[in-house]
């Protein structure tokens, strides 16, 4: 069978000849030591290269590379989805980029709103992160100006016209669509920033407006994504840490689930499971997800946060994919080639069964995963994942 055969097979709860395998992310860091050259697949040291290249004017080196890389990643692991992602445009302007203000330290400004945002990264994790902004100093009057930017947006009409943001997708599509399932990302969030947090409580009608509009992009990009030969969406978006989530199933149910119910109206119309994606202990919330609302498939599933494949797969097994569950907190970073094969026996033994299940690790192969642990993973995925 093809990847993308042993994917569809898993939203169709079908048994194949093996568990499909595959992650959303690979870093360049990681993929770089496993091609054996500097490559250009995503994480936060590939933010920072596309801000530079841009400056470069390499536009189209990095697109050709990005391409290239991804593919050559994932036919050398033998993987069977990949996730895809838009680039920038041909017609980018330099006036619109972030500014370098220091060492791996980038400033983003919105000219309209006048909030702005200051980004790092970090060589030592490999993350690209937010160290301020006009959120953390101005609070409401930063947030009041992005709520009356996107309130006037609302009415105009989203299109995307500009498609030389799909060309390394519809590449990758054309090369390898055939082969591998092709994943892409499309969710709405309440933002894990405290002005926002705060603002459910004391100013929900901005919250409702954020949504809105958020959930208006996401609907139409969700058709665009399957014009541009999607075949499944890796959406959803962090909202808990071990603990449980962040804010409750009530506020869940209150500003997102009618609107991620729409969301899913379209993606079962196109024929595209919808996959939701958060690490954490999100138990809490499943009902909601997986009965209320109705999503496909589960992913991001958090080993380190006490969450087992075995009680979701006895719970939800026949409504949902499951997609994950290798710790890549500890695992996968620090674990040897024994403790990785014995986790994704427990992965297989507890989700394979009738089909449903995507062996993944539980969030992404960043930084902090040595190259080696990830061809473990995917060699004992393929020695345990036999149907």
């Amino acid at each position: 069978m093809s990847g993308k055969e042993r994917v569809l097979n898993a939203f169709n709860h079908k048994e194949g000849d093996f568990v499909p395998v595959g992650d959303q992310l690979i870093v360049s860091k990681v993929a770089s030591e496993i091609l054996g050259k500097y490559s250009y697949t995503g994480g936060g040291e590939f933010s920072k290269d596309t801000i530079e290249l841009l400056w470069k004017g390499e536009r189209n080196f990095l697109v050709e590379r990005y391409v290239e890389d991804t593919i050559e990643i994932h036919e050398k692991l033998g993987l069977d989805f990949i996730r895809v992602g838009t680039c920038p445009s041909k017609n980018y302007s330099k006036d619109e980029l972030p500014k370098k203000i220091g060492e791996n330290i980038y400033l983003y400004e919105n000219k309209e709103t006048k909030n702005w945002s200051i980004y790092q990264f970090s060589p030592l994790s490999g993350q690209f992160f937010c160290v301020s902004s006009s959120y953390e100093k101005e609070g409401y009057n930063a947030l009041e100006r992005e709520i009356e930017y996107i309130r006037k947006k609302l009415d105009q009409e989203i299109n995307f016209e500009d498609k030389s943001i799909f060309e390394g997708w519809d590449k990758i599509v054309e090369k390898v669509g055939n082969k591998m399932a092709i994943a892409f990302s499309a969710g709405i969030a309440i933002p894990i920033n405290p002005i926002f947090l705060e603002s459910v409580i004391l100013k929900p009608e901005w919250i409702e407006i954020y949504l809105e509009y958020q959930t208006k992009f996401t609907i139409e990009f969700i058709k665009e994504g399957k014009k541009h030969g999607a075949d499944f969406i890796l959406g959803g978006g962090d909202l808990a840490d071990k603990n449980g989530p962040i804010y409750s199933p009530e506020i869940f149910r209150r500003f997102l689930m009618p609107r991620y119910k729409k969301i899913l109206d379209v993606c079962h119309s196109l024929g595209l499971p919808y996959v939701y994606r958060s690490d954490g202990n999100t138990r809490p919330l499943w009902n909601i997800w997986f009965s209320e609302i109705g999503f496909d498939g589960y992913a991001e599933i958090d080993k380190s946060s006490g969450i087992e494949l075995k009680e979701l797969k006895e719970k939800y097994g026949e409504k949902i994919t499951l997609i994950g569950n290798v710790d890549c907190a500890k695992t996968l970073v620090y674990g040897t080639k024994e403790d990785i094969y014995k986790e994704v026996e427990k992965c297989m033994e507890d989700a394979k069964k009738g089909g449903g299940y995507i062996l993944s690790s539980s969030n992404s192969i960043h930084y902090n995963v040595p190259a080696k642990n990830l061809i473990y993973m995917i060699e004992a995925g393929r020695k345990y994942g036999k149907y």
